[in-house]
């Protein structure tokens, strides 16, 4: 169960990390402190660090000077609410805003073009406030604006409109990646393949990529939710037709991020399939993105696509018995770890400790001396110096396994009856903890590890049968 003190620490973490007063993010967790108890830290962590984000956006956003005094100092009185996390008083300031610039003017059709395009930029700053609420009518109420922010600007500025409609269908889509809601994915997947249906992909193919990007992002959600590994291909279809048209210098970063969103399915799928062409696609698509890539530009999205290709490679060579792969992947991971600030990011920061000791755990089988299975095991025990049973039981588990059945090999190789032991006793306790926290396939797959164990355990003991005889 978590405690107020890990909620306190997490707000003041991701607070530091983006810049964000804390009562803003307060005001974000503030619906679920109730339930603080029960609640699930890891994803209230990815949830605050999201609307941080656009937190850090809207105060930009609001900050920007305005030449109208009057509209100057309601947009001023908006950012001194949002700063205290007031959304209520921030969302009455913008919309005293909007009626500032409307003026005396009813009808759209007779405001000039900038005082429309003001007006749906003000509509979508409290689209944009709507969205800091955690709760799923948030995203609803955050969409509609954005569509009448779309509306509003229409053909004043075709590509601001563009770009506001698709903040719309990214509120529909949280609705169904953050609450579970099918009919937000629907209704975001629908609206893409809308906006598709207007644009020209040869004529228009940038404004064309960006809404194929979205639907494959709206589509692997789905996926996620629905279980269903075919729309992860048909995700996968949407940034490749997206790939096939959009060059490089036309949009540098959107294609880098199609080829990393590629790449990302890819590894799930060459995993989950035990599909080496699909991983060997994985690799070579994050490849072509870093070559082309300064990771001094923009430093997060390339360590991601540095974890992501280490993933790749840990995989095939895995699977392929390759070491120069594993070598590699264990090279990429440590520094993406070496860039990662532990006490920001301390989950993070764990999981790639637990892919590098999984890395090491799998090159030690394929080395003699004993070091290797030895580091392996202390890179498990760093990611649970993070990964805490009270806190996060099915990554605690995970990680304890994995370090429960790298002390087995170690055992077998050092003929050691008690660490054998003490590693039988580790996973079994994983496997229950992942049963007791509610995850059964995960603990099916944990007690697949202390059968092979259990093997281990067995042959020692024969072993040392044939050997008094």
């Amino acid at each position: 169960m978590a405690k107020p003190d890990d909620l306190a620490a997490l707000i003041a973490r991701v607070a530091k990390r983006h810049s964000v007063p804390p009562p803003i993010l307060l005001a974000m967790a503030a619906p679920l402190v109730k339930a603080a108890a029960a609640a699930d830290l890891v994803a209230l962590e990815r949830l605050l660090t999201r609307r941080a984000a656009d937190a850090a956006v809207l105060r930009r956003r609001l900050a920007a000077p305005v030449a109208d005094t009057t509209l100057a100092a309601w947009r001023s009185r908006a950012a001194a609410a949002l700063e205290s996390g007031s959304f209520a008083e921030v969302d009455k300031a913008l919309a005293q805003a909007e009626l500032q610039i409307l003026g005396e003017l009813t009808n759209l059709s007779d405001l000039p073009p900038a005082r429309r395009i003001a007006t749906g930029d003000t509509r979508a700053d409290r689209g944009a406030v709507s969205q800091l609420d955690l709760a799923p009518q948030s995203c609803r109420e955050a969409a509609k604006r954005y569509a009448e922010a779309s509306a509003i600007v229409g053909l004043a500025d075709p590509a601001r409109s563009l770009e506001l409609a698709l903040f719309q269908g990214d509120a529909l889509a949280r609705l169904g990646e953050e609450f579970g809601d099918r009919s937000g994915f629907d209704a975001a997947i629908t609206h893409y393949r809308v906006l598709l249906a207007g644009l020209d992909n040869f004529e228009e193919t940038v404004s064309w990529a960006s809404v194929q990007e979205r639907l494959g992002v709206a589509l692997a959600g789905l996926a996620a939710l629905l279980d269903d590994p075919s729309l992860l291909d048909q995700a996968a279809s949407c940034y490749l037709t997206a790939l096939e048209d959009l060059r490089r210098e036309q949009a540098p970063a959107l294609w880098r991020s199609l080829k990393v969103r590629f790449g990302r399915i890819a590894v799930t799928l060459g995993e989950t399939r035990e599909d080496d062409a699909m991983l060997e696609e994985a690799v070579t698509a994050f490849a072509t993105a870093l070559a082309a890539w300064d990771r001094k530009g923009d430093e997060a999205r390339w360590l991601e696509a540095e974890h992501l290709i280490s993933r790749a490679r840990s995989a095939l060579g895995k699977r392929q018995n390759d070491l120069a792969l594993l070598e590699r992947a264990f090279n990429g991971f440590n520094r993406v770890a070496q860039a990662v600030d532990r006490p920001q990011e301390p989950l993070r920061w764990a999981e790639l400790q637990d892919q590098m000791g999984s890395v090491l755990a799998a090159m030690g089988e394929r080395y003699s001396e004993p070091v290797v299975l030895e580091e392996a095991i202390a890179a498990f025990g760093s990611a649970l110096e993070e990964r805490r049973r009270e806190t996060t039981p099915q990554l605690w588990a995970k990680s304890s396994a994995d370090q429960g059945l790298a002390s087995m090999k170690l055992a077998a190789r050092r003929q050691d009856r008690e660490l054998a032991q003490r590693a039988l006793m580790q996973i079994a306790a994983a496997v229950e903890a992942m049963r007791s926290a509610g995850h059964s396939a995960d603990a099916a797959a944990l007690q697949k590890k202390l059968v092979i164990a259990g093997g281990m355990a067995e042959a020692m003991g024969k072993a040392r049968v044939t050997g008094k005889s």
